[in-house]
């Protein structure tokens, strides 16, 4: 990563433009994210710069109850409901979707944060790069969408894809404009099945997350580094859908499958802070208000934004950017 810079800010006659980068990673446990085995520095620099907290998913297997609304229809922790949360702001018993069948899905009346945005704002332009392609196939991912690309980790492998997923979005990022992206790396939940979150293929799979992340903000740093683009505003989160247990595999309603985090990075935040218990359906209605968008209370959203600004901590001061 590169040293620190003095944030550009925007001059009297330019007002600052929102744009989010929003990070996926499948299946990432936060305890082997912070644990003394962990090796994930950009992450870690990250949540020193921005802000980070965690929650528990509403379901798992048994029935459960959202913190805001009804049941959650029996969902399972599994990355369908997961994301489909992630994406729509709401939990499974609007957006329909209970497993990785995507059986119920109600993506039409609950789309994801970019057609939301898009929608509500022609003019933008969003894009979407996954290596789990059920997201683009099943409509999780809409084709309002300007650019959605999905490479095959199911077929190929998740380390190979994720590498073309970095490297398209990093492509994006440098040589073109979006105002919305949204990344999703799988190579820790493919490890996590294969050999459980314990082991070093999953820290070896964290870790090469962790470098395609720097890459994706080495690009943004550049283009705040360019007089052009002065105005430009970046809200980052990185989030996961749910975890893993000790021995591999999820779905069900253990702490070590529902815990789930979200960090959040942008100028003006105090790093090192704690998010007060961030949840999945929180990042939809997040970008949405930093991109300017007023949430429609027809859209039935449950999520609420996150904080544009941590708490005051006397040993962090604000900080305008990540390391």
């Amino acid at each position: 990563m590169p040293l620190p810079r003095p944030a550009l800010v925007p001059g009297p006659d330019r007002a600052a433009q929102g744009k989010v980068l929003v990070v996926g990673m499948d299946g990432l446990r936060f305890d082997r994210l912070t644990g003394r085995q962990a090796n994930a520095p950009v992450l870690h620099a990250l949540m020193a710069a921005g802000a980070h907290g965690t929650s528990l998913l509403p379901y798992g297997e048994a029935d459960g109850q959202a913190d805001d609304g009804p049941s959650t229809s029996m969902a399972y922790t599994d990355s369908g409901p997961g994301w489909s949360s992630a994406l729509t702001g709401v939990w499974p018993d609007r957006h329909g979707v209970t497993g990785n069948d995507f059986a119920g899905a109600d993506y039409a009346r609950y789309p994801d944060f970019l057609s939301r945005a898009v929608t509500a704002r022609p003019g933008l332009r969003t894009a979407a790069v996954v290596s789990w392609p059920e997201l683009v196939r099943r409509g999780v991912l809409g084709a309002a969408i300007g650019r959605r690309v999905h490479y095959d980790g199911e077929s190929d492998g998740y380390g190979a894809a994720d590498r073309l997923v970095a490297r398209t979005a990093e492509r994006w990022l440098t040589e073109d404009d979006p105002d919305v992206l949204f990344v999703y790396f799988g190579a820790t939940d493919e490890a996590g099945h294969t050999t459980g979150p314990l082991s070093p293929a999953y820290g070896h799979a964290l870790l090469a997350q962790d470098t395609h992340l720097g890459r994706l903000l080495d690009a943004v740093d550049a283009r705040r580094s360019d007089p052009r683009r002065a105005d430009e505003h970046w809200t980052v989160l990185v989030t996961t859908d749910h975890g893993h247990l000790d021995t591999g595999g999820h779905g069900g309603d253990t702490r070590a499958e529902q815990e789930v985090f979200v960090i959040l990075a942008e100028p003006g935040a105090h790093g090192g802070t704690r998010l007060d218990t961030p949840r999945l359906i929180d990042i939809a209605p997040t970008v949405l208000d930093r991109l300017g968008i007023t949430v429609d209370p027809v859209w039935g959203l449950q999520g609420r934004a996150l904080p544009r600004h941590s708490p005051t901590s006397p040993t962090s001061p604000p900080t305008s950017e990540w390391p």
